[in-house]
């Protein structure tokens, strides 16, 4: 029935279907890569005029310490009103010679747009914004009000979102619920992902250095301390028969419920772990059931080595050295109800109790889990309009692997956050990253109905 009520909504869009995707190829154009600040000026000032263009007549960039933030607002004292998160900065584009065609062409093979950007997520972003102007050509206006905001920075941890949010909280908590389109699509086996949470996570540098502050000849290695063999006791410490062995790091992990897993799908496993990897595109443990992996990879907190570096690195050469330093970089993915910075200090005392207090300790990154229940208003809203308009088949995920900054949001804004979108979600980062044609007008229809449903 819902459907049906914005048929005309729908037609428009087909109707008007090139210029929609050309517009979205232009976006693609403007590279705005953040790790390198390159092309970003050009994208922000081509983004609010975009935004204006589309429907969205009040616009802002705000200066932050790298990147502007933009906040656009369609406004018209309607009932509820929604904030839709974004991200205009995109990976770059690594060895270009992986890539079929030139990453910001934005070139069409086969009725795919091939470009970096085009899956996370300039997609969603203009999607948001084209469904603005879809409801405005049909119906006048929006059905609710409209609070954007699009980060630069999303790609390089978002050092700038939290203070923002902070300093603006009082007109950002004027929303009702957060939507994020950063978290949708679909993954390989062509099923649409219903996520409900994301991870939270901490990342740190572990260091370990010679007392001589130099490099020296191998051939004293008998006689003095090796920052390297040092760092790898330490890190052995960490973990024993894959189970993470720091005092306290599970406090407040929960095991879901019967009812939990029943609600999203676990109690009852349809997947084979074939298809699981096929999904997560990855190979599974072999001693791991689907079971477990899903329980894994959705419910428990991770503690992962990044990198390794010590000494002479070059392949292929040699040079005997005893290095002057080591230093891994970690991060632990954490889930509700974990507390990042008592997991760091957990670490410290754990490695400091076991006899390394010359190891030195960096805190990088920290960000928090957050989880949505699946019967809040805009979770509801955001779930049927995916099944009715992305697809029927669905891959529930109670809470996402990753993590982002814009958990930031909920938890700052005290609001519910809910995620969705269109669009080939396993391709993020990757070569050749693309969607199609008919994902991208898909999204703008899941859009128009996310701010349609949600209004009424």
């Amino acid at each position: 029935m819902l459907v049906s009520r914005l048929k005309e909504v729908y037609e428009f869009i087909d109707k008007n279907s090139d210029l929609f995707l050309e517009e979205f190829r232009e976006f693609i154009r403007k590279p705005g890569i953040s790790t390198e600040n390159t092309g970003i000026e050009e994208t922000v000032s081509w983004l609010i005029a975009k935004m204006k263009e589309n429907g969205i007549e009040n616009v802002q960039a705000f200066e932050t310490q790298r990147h502007p933030v933009i906040l656009g607002i369609v406004e018209k004292t309607a009932k509820r009103t929604l904030l839709v998160y974004g991200h205009y900065d995109v990976q770059p584009p690594g060895d270009r010679k992986d890539w079929k065609v030139d990453p910001f062409a934005a070139e069409v093979v086969d009725g795919c747009i091939i470009g970096r950007g085009t899956c996370d997520m300039k997609n969603n972003l203009m999607a948001s914004v084209h469904a603005v102007k879809a409801l405005v050509e049909c119906r006048k206006s929006v059905p609710i009000d409209l609070v954007f905001l699009f980060e630069g920075e999303e790609e390089i941890g978002s050092p700038n979102l939290k203070p923002f949010i902070e300093k603006h909280k009082d007109e950002l908590s004027a929303c009702d619920s957060i939507l994020c389109g950063d978290g949708g699509g679909e993954n390989k086996t062509g099923q649409a992902l219903l996520v409900f949470g994301l991870k939270g996570a901490l990342s740190m540098e572990i260091s370990a250095r010679s007392i001589l502050g130099v490099e020296i000849h191998s051939s004293f290695a008998g006689i003095t301390d090796n920052p390297a063999w040092r760092l790898i006791a330490a890190l052995r410490c960490l973990r024993e028969d894959d189970r993470i062995v720091v005092p306290h790091f599970y406090d407040g992990v929960k095991e879901p419920s019967l009812k939990e897993k029943i609600k999203y799908g676990l109690a009852r496993i349809s997947l084979t772990k074939k298809k699981l990897e096929e999904a997560f595109e990855l190979k599974i443990k072999e001693d791991m059931t689907v079971s477990e992996a899903l329980l894994e990879v959705f419910y428990k907190p991770t503690l992962n080595i990044n990198g390794l570096s010590s000494g002479y690195t070059v392949k292929g050469s040699t040079k005997t050295i005893v290095p002057n330093i080591a230093w891994a970089r970690i991060d632990a993915r954490l889930v509700p109800g974990q507390d990042s910075s008592a997991v760091f200090e957990n670490i410290k005392k754990h490695l400091m109790s076991k006899g390394f207090n010359d190891v030195h300790f960096e805190k990088q990154i920290e960000l928090p889990a957050y989880r949505i229940e699946p019967d809040e208003k805009i979770a509801h809203v955001c779930s049927e309009a995916t099944k009715k308009i992305v697809n029927s088949k669905t891959m529930t995920i109670p809470i996402m692997p990753g993590s982002g900054a814009m958990a930031w949001l909920p938890h700052i804004l005290g609001k519910p956050m809910a995620f969705a979108g269109s669009g080939v979600s396993y391709m993020a980062h990757r070569p050749n990253e693309f969607i199609t044609e008919e994902q991208y007008l898909k999204g703008i229809k899941l859009f128009a109905t996310i701010y349609n449903d949600y209004a009424s």
